[in-house]
């Protein structure tokens, strides 16, 4: 089984808040699956889920073997090259420890639809999408997606709804501080995604 497959958001605590937190955009008629589990192994305990918006939500209890396939080009259609140094900028990825270096990248989408994005490196990559924009300052801020490792690989992948007319900045970075080293992300879906460097807040190594 591969539980990162079709996942679009994920949450531990919110900056030390002990609780998961999304600000994310839904739309009609697509069937989400919200997945509830605990940081470490073996907890039990009551939940409470909260949800708020323009409309209600309606939340249901399932329970299948299923697996929802979402369909998307095997062939590799973009190819984008770089490193993390010691000249890379820095920030605190999980608010917890700093001196993370990362890369913003900016991705041009051209055609609505399921893409693939996976990273290729010697170091263990770390990888979100944000939309609109990415603060430094607050990482969970416009946060649609994160991975890390895709189960088994050091190297993290996404499949991701992906719509055009919509800025979306992908953020690499690695697992632990203070790692550096040389990365490529490879994309596949219905069409090309274009890669390009991208800066946007005055940032300074935190």
């Amino acid at each position: 089984s591969s539980p990162n497959e079709n996942r679009l958001a994920y949450d531990d605590d919110s900056c030390n808040q002990k609780q998961f937190s999304f600000a994310i955009a839904l739309e009609t008629s697509v069937t989400y699956i919200l997945i509830v589990t605990t940081f470490s192994p073996n907890l039990t305990g009551a939940f409470w889920i909260y949800v708020s918006g323009p409309d209600n939500i309606d939340l249901k209890n399932i329970s299948s073997s299923s697996v929802i396939q979402m369909p998307y080009s095997s062939a590799v259609l973009s190819n984008y090259s770089s490193e993390l140094n010691t000249s890379s900028q820095t920030y605190s990825r999980d608010c917890r420890k700093s001196n993370y270096y990362y890369e913003t990248i900016r991705m041009n989408v051209v055609e609505t639809g399921y893409y693939a994005l996976i990273s290729s490196s010697n170091m263990n990559t770390f990888g979100d999408i944000y939309k609109d924009d990415f603060n430094p300052m607050n990482p969970f801020e416009n946060l649609l997606s994160q991975d890390y490792r895709s189960c088994s690989y050091q190297d993290f992948k996404f499949i991701a709804y992906l719509h055009t007319g919509t800025t979306y900045i992908l953020v690499v970075t690695t697992w632990s501080p203070n790692m550096t080293g040389d990365f490529s992300i490879l994309t596949s879906g219905p069409d090309n995604i274009t890669l390009n460097p991208y800066s946007s807040y005055a940032q300074t190594s935190l």
